[in-house]
């Protein structure tokens, strides 16, 4: 547990066992000014480091002083790099390498000096990385006596602000809501996939409803699915003794609209994924467990906007199933008739994602008319390809929608890139048998993924995206503080701050 508080004091008087102080790389000498009324000997220790070039200001670097007098025990001295360099990504960052070095010399308890003018962006940014960094997924490994399980001990960290002490505070609450959201969504994403089935999820989802009054879960069984039409749902769940389940979430923070819906969200959640009958190769198959990671992200956006107290309607529809091989399995050959009526040749039973999200599009359409729909799925090896492990590959029929979520992203930091939504692709997926069939061959495997589901959405403005290089760190990832290995939880920092602007909250 991490908290985070905005304190209004000099540096001077902070009592703390570690304070952590910037130097930028080309104005060494300015740290400094930051030592003013304390102690002489501190003084002249850290000018002595800075003198003998012990410490120089390099990017990410770190040195400990241990201070004999005055009010601090410990000063940290991180390197900024270069001043002009220094952006929001690059806080984030240093943030999560200080708590790193905080943790790493036992230090629970620390306070940040800012490193440059004091803004929303730099707070925001100083508890992302700390609250992202310490995140931990080890409630499997064996505790050592005296250790909290999932995690170290409770973590302290005090922003030294000047000015509207409560406005800062403010900032950090809210930035420390979305930071928790991500983390509940590498929590689910993390899961093994013995402990985490379609049942589990749905149980996440009504635990969720019973703890807040805002939100409501509903979850769709086998049966009632066949009845109503989702055959591509149980078509991919038929091959596992796991029967599929449809998880509803809906969150209404909007009592003055109720029937206004901005904003749908659909979440991929395989929760393990063998490939099914075209059964794919054994070499990191044990991976797979994180194909349920759209569907884990949908619900932690979820919980995020619901203690966040957003004033806005949101849809989140998780789609779960387990791609099994057996002998109830679907097959390539099957002809599924999917919930909008159109029917699929299915080619591939490894193109499992694409069906259970193109019948839980066209149900959420019908359902709730949403004004938008923005669907996460870790849906083909093909975008890793293209865009490697650090981008996420984003196909709409709205422009508009998707500069909306482009400028937010560039605050996060997580980077989508575009990709053609031609309509010409849409002969790659023609069924000599059925409308039209579930893959679209090697060429444009990303694309021909988009244009499948782009069948099932009509008209309303929708972004798909597909994160299979971003959901978890893989081969190729960036090596940045605040991602531990495992799930990364991306894209709900952007998708919960794409909803508080729509609602005009701050």
């Amino acid at each position: 547990m991490v908290k985070l508080i905005a304190e209004q004091i000099p540096v001077s008087a902070k009592h703390t066992p570690l304070l952590v102080l910037g130097v930028f790389e080309d104005e060494v000498e300015g740290i400094m000014n930051e030592l003013d009324g304390i102690s002489t000997t501190i003084v002249e220790v850290v000018e002595r480091i800075v003198k003998d070039k012990e410490h120089t200001g390099s990017f990410g670097s770190s040195c400990i002083v241990h201070c004999f007098t005055g009010p601090m025990q410990r000063i940290m001295l991180l390197g900024l790099g270069e001043k002009k360099n220094l952006d929001k990504e690059k806080v984030r960052v240093l943030a999560g390498k200080a708590a790193a070095k905080a943790m790493e010399i036992n230090v629970s308890e620390y306070s940040i000096k800012p490193f440059a003018q004091l803004t929303k962006d730099f707070t925001e940014a100083v508890c992302e990385g700390t609250c992202l960094s310490l995140y931990k997924f080890d409630q499997y490994q064996s505790q050592k006596i005296g250790e909290s399980s999932h995690g170290a001990s409770p973590v302290k960290v005090s922003l030294l602000v000047d000015g509207d002490r409560e406005k800062w505070q403010r900032v950090l609450d809210t930035t420390k809501i979305i930071s928790d959201a991500v983390n509940f969504g590498r929590d689910l994403a993390n899961l093994p996939p013995n402990d985490c089935s379609p049942e589990y999820l749905a149980r996440v989802a009504l635990d969720l409803s019973s703890k807040h009054q805002r939100i409501s879960a509903r979850v769709i069984e086998r049966y009632e699915m066949e009845s109503l039409g989702l055959n591509g749902i149980v078509a991919v769940g038929m091959g596992s003794n796991r029967p599929p389940k449809l998880v509803i979430v809906e969150y209404r923070g909007n009592e003055d609209s109720s029937t206004n819906v901005p904003y749908l969200f659909v979440g991929k959640a395989v929760t393990f994924d063998t490939g099914g009958i075209s059964i794919k190769p054994s070499e990191r198959m044990e991976e797979m467990k994180f194909d349920k990671t759209g569907g884990c992200d949908v619900l932690a956006i979820i919980s995020g906007l619901a203690n966040l107290e957003v004033k806005a309607n949101v849809i989140g529809i998780i789609p779960c199933v387990e791609n099994m091989p057996s002998s109830s399995a679907y097959r390539p050959g099957d002809i599924v008739r999917m919930y909008n009526g159109k029917t699929v040749e299915v080619i591939n039973t490894d193109a499992e994602g694409r069906l259970i999200l193109a019948d839980s599009i066209a149900y959420g359409i019908e359902k709730y008319n949403p004004k938008s729909i923005i669907d996460l799925a870790t849906l083909t090896g093909a975008c890793i390809v293209a865009l490697g492990s650090n981008i996420a590959g984003a196909l709409t029929n709205s422009p508009e929608l998707f500069d909306k979520l482009r400028r937010i992203s560039e605050k996060t930091n997580e980077k989508f890139w575009e990709l053609p939504l031609y309509p010409e692709f849409n002969e790659q997926i023609k069924s000599k048998f059925a409308d039209i069939k579930n893959i679209g061959g090697r060429a444009g495997g990303t694309i021909t993924a988009a244009i499948f589901l782009s069948n099932f959405v009509n008209k309303t403005p929708w972004i798909h995206l597909d994160i299979a290089g971003t959901a978890w760190t893989q081969d190729g990832t960036w090596d940045k503080s605040y991602n531990p290995k495992g799930a990364t939880g991306f894209g709900i920092r952007s998708l919960i701050r794409l909803v508080l602007d729509e609602s005009g909250s701050k």
